[in-house]
């Protein structure tokens, strides 16, 4: 029961916000590896914003990942630090595994600019990475908030 109750209650917060939907693309630093995010935030507090997103993340040449990642973000205007933490599916056998990482990033109106660290869980070659990318974010960028 008292799960059934943090998830409404993580999930039931978005319903009375005012989110902000994103696209994000990030370049790995593992030669050729990349991955794109779609997800939204809303406000949880003062400085604090809780952040969902699907992601595709091509780790390798031979190995990439579909998966759901949740972000707890922590402002200091304009600037802000998160953990990450999500759960993926990968290709070539490997099934489901989870990935860990941090992130940091400066955020203005329209966009935001990050870097960050992330790791997976399953064991292959280049399964962690560091990444730079840019988000943009949808309903700022097209007036609706």
């Amino acid at each position: 029961m008292q799960k059934y109750l943090l998830l409404l209650i993580l999930f039931s917060g978005s319903t009375v916000a005012n989110p902000n939907f994103y696209m994000s693309a990030n370049a790995l630093s593992n030669e050729g590896s990349y991955s794109v995010q779609y997800g939204f935030s809303y406000s949880a507090g003062p400085g604090i914003d809780i952040g969902y997103d699907v992601d595709y993340t091509q780790w390798n040449k031979d190995i990439h990942s579909f998966g759901m990642n949740a972000k707890p973000v922590f402002r200091m205007q304009p600037f802000y630090v998160a953990p990450v933490i999500g759960i993926n599916y990968f290709n070539d056998d490997i099934d489901w595994g989870y990935s860990v990482g941090a992130e940091l990033g400066y955020e203005t109106e329209q966009a935001t600019f990050k870097v960050g660290y992330k790791e997976s869980s399953e064991d292959f070659a280049n399964n962690d990475a560091f990444y730079f990318g840019v988000a943009v974010h949808f309903a700022t960028a097209m007036g609706f908030n």
